[in-house]
């Protein structure tokens, strides 16, 4: 009987850990980043954001795309633009 008990108390406990971090507010957020690097190519990038982190740039890049402008056709403007700020919500 006290093993059958046990696993009672064990189960239940698992199942309300999977519901409070179930439950909880995601903290990561993805945006898309356009921006034209020092070679006039236009780059496209997908960045997820941890808003979890309060200080510093948390940032991670993936899938980072560029190409250069078609022929004839003016590149972008010059220089680089940094990733947006994190703006608090």
């Amino acid at each position: 009987m006290k093993r059958l008990q046990r696993v009672g108390v064990a189960a239940a406990a698992g199942v309300t850990a999977l519901l409070l971090t179930g439950c909880s507010q995601p903290t990561d957020s993805t945006e898309i980043v356009t921006f034209t690097d020092k070679h006039g190519r236009v780059c496209t990038a997908a960045v997820v954001v941890d808003r979890e982190q309060n200080e510093g740039n948390d940032y991670e890049v993936s899938s980072l795309d560029c190409e250069y402008p078609p022929e004839g056709r003016t590149p972008g403007p010059t220089g680089y633009t940094p990733m947006p700020e994190r703006t608090a919500d």
